[in-house]
């Protein structure tokens, strides 16, 4: 009998520590923002979304809605669109924050096309282009009188 309960215990340890692991894992990958990214908004959550830890989506969507207040390295984090991860890997991985973007823009030939079409679809819209402004008709002068 001891036996069993003594398995069963050491199984359920194994299994909540596997699992926590897991979770931690899954943390990670699942947020795609890596440990430098997550350092440079702790600020940033504490001092804007402190209300919503540990719930990690509303932290990002609270982070997102107050982009305008965000630090220079947290806004850094989120000014790189989501396609570009395995670029960032590849070929910025040693970019400080902020820089990362400069970076990627840096390696604009060698970006992947999803990552590159990720930032021309931030970059605004070209202005348009105003219109030629009309002469205006020339002033009618009253003929002098004879």
């Amino acid at each position: 009998m001891r036996s069993k309960l003594g398995s069963a215990l050491w199984l359920a340890a194994a299994l909540s520590i596997g699992s926590a692991t897991a979770r931690a894992q899954d943390d990670r990958f699942v947020n795609d923002i890596d440990a430098k990214q997550r350092a440079a908004c702790t600020p940033d959550v504490q001092r804007l979304c402190n209300q919503y830890i540990p719930d990690v989506p509303q932290i990002v969507a609270c982070l997102k809605a107050q982009r305008t207040s965000l630090s220079p390295a947290c806004a850094d984090v989120f000014s790189v669109p989501e396609d570009c991860r395995p670029d960032i890997n590849a070929l910025c991985a040693h970019a400080q924050l902020p820089g990362l973007t400069a970076c990627l823009k840096q390696q604009s030939a060698s970006l992947s096309p999803a990552c590159a079409a990720g930032f021309a679809e931030l970059e605004p819209a070209p202005a348009p282009k105003p219109a030629p402004a009309k002469k205006a008709p020339p002033k009618k002068t009253a003929a002098p009188a004879r």
